[in-house]
């Protein structure tokens, strides 16, 4: 006999339940124990006027979870000053000697923007590398990769200094055995203390995702290795710089600055999370009435790509924006407050009736232009980021360099998914996400579930 749905529970999560306890074979290789999440004070022992609608027991919003996290990955990363200190010498070393400083510690999707030497605020020291270049790599160079392999070792034998930076997406010694999916491990069965001369650790935790939803029990969602290794990166170059541009500096000195700001400015987003709540509410409304949901950034095309990834959610940038434009939810994350781009963008879709949602800073080295996309948005979101360059100073520099707004924007617009995905559950209505290529079973997860997701829209 078919089930009748609880109360305040749509037949769509009930097919999606019985679905994933008829796939449990197929799944259970991919599912790994999870921690609890341990409870947290509601936000600052404040009320929001939705908590007495829709409780369900809960005690801590996704959104929390999310920022607490983040605050934890960067708090884990002040073991790594230290280290990065000792590391960075030895690149300025490198670089004296007339030879090259590397990078490739860009795996996934965001960073790969992030970290190119033309990003705005880049000291453009260290030099992009492509993980199928390694055999261009000459003794007496230096490398920063979050990739294990053959290749790798090969120029560790030849006489690079490798660093092998820690990632979600490329198997490792420090997560379980059998976590990772065999296309993510690397079949000549090297780990990373076999390619590297040392071993940095960015802090993404292995399963990518920061948010436990007890609906969505497979994997952890909203994405978390932009914050790892955007800190990392930028850490790095600030502490290189320094020392490039004085000999005698500190061996920490920099990158404790870049990190104790980036952190500061992180943990000031708790003062945003009643708007996010608020804005979360009415997406889910917008959603829910057949509403489609695209995220766009242009000047840093970066943002837009941290949707659709591992523990991202399925929904955003995709289905058909015209079917019902006045249900629709337009997401800018931007770095300047009024790329003309971006504002041209907000305009034309709210005269088309959708709610657009802006992050972004409010004002640049000082000047608040007209027209900016926080003042154009339905709902704006203060990243906190108003330079032009970064938050870190050189003395031979005219121009500041490591900029916080890549990591801060990430973290404002995952912790508005995670919110998003708290307020559906709340209503009986299941997102889906998509479960990490790199975790054992995430490919047939995805594919299981796709159907399901094309019939529901969300």
């Amino acid at each position: 006999m078919p089930q009748t749905p609880p109360p305040g529970v749509s037949p769509t999560a009930t097919t999606r339940r019985n679905l994933l306890r008829a796939g449990a074979t197929t799944l259970a290789a991919a599912t790994v124990s999870r921690p609890a999440t341990v409870p947290a004070a509601p936000l600052d022992g404040r009320t929001s006027r939705w908590d007495h609608e829709y409780t369900f027991g809960r005690t801590q919003l996704f959104m929390e979870e999310y920022h607490q996290g983040s605050l934890e990955i960067l708090g884990r990363l002040h073991g790594e000053l230290e280290w990065i200190g000792e590391l960075t010498s030895r690149a300025a070393s490198v670089i004296r000697q007339g030879h090259t400083v590397w990078t490739s510690m860009n795996t996934g999707h965001m960073p790969h923007e992030e970290q190119k030497a033309t990003r705005r605020g880049s000291p453009r020291i260290m030099k992009d590398h492509r993980p199928d270049q390694f055999a261009a790599l000459q003794k007496g160079d230096m490398i920063f990769t979050n990739h294990c392999n053959r290749d790798v070792l090969a120029a560790r034998e030849r006489g690079v200094y490798v660093v092998c930076v820690t990632v979600n997406y490329v198997d490792n010694e420090f997560r379980p055995e059998g976590f990772t999916d065999p296309s993510h491990s690397n079949p000549d069965k090297l780990k990373l203390k076999d390619v590297s001369n040392a071993i940095l650790h960015s802090h993404v935790p292995y399963e990518q995702g920061l948010v436990h939803a007890p609906e969505i029990p497979q994997f952890t969602l909203c994405p978390s290795s932009q914050t790892g290794l955007g800190a990392v990166h930028w850490m790095l170059n600030a502490e290189l710089a320094n020392k490039l541009a004085d000999p005698a500096a500190r061996s920490v000195d920099r990158s404790s600055i870049y990190l104790q700001t980036l952190t500061e400015r992180v943990r000031q987003l708790q003062t945003q999370m009643p708007l996010l709540r608020e804005v979360a509410v009415t997406m889910t409304r917008r959603i829910r009435a057949g509403g489609r949901w695209f995220a766009k950034s242009i000047e840093h095309t970066g943002f837009e790509s941290e949707f659709n990834v591992a523990s991202g959610v399925r929904v955003v940038n995709t289905g058909n924006w015209q079917a019902q434009p006045a249900q629709n939810v337009m997401l800018i994350t931007a770095i300047s407050p009024a790329y003309r781009p971006e504002t041209v963008l907000a305009l034309e879709k709210q005269i088309e009736g959708a709610y657009v949602v802006g992050i972004g800073p409010d004002s640049l080295d000082g000047v608040r232009p007209p027209g900016c996309l926080l003042d154009i948005a339905d709902a704006g979101f203060d990243n906190l980021s108003p330079e032009s360059g970064g938050v870190i100073e050189i003395p031979t520099r005219q121009e500041t360099i490591c900029p916080t707004s890549g990591v801060v924007g990430n973290i404002l617009q995952q912790m508005l998914v995670a919110q998003w995905a708290d307020e559906m559950l709340r209503r009986g209505a299941y997102p889906y996400f998509l479960m990490g290529y790199f975790q054992r079973g995430g490919r047939e997860y995805n594919n299981i579930m796709a159907p399901f997701f094309q019939q529901q829209g969300y």
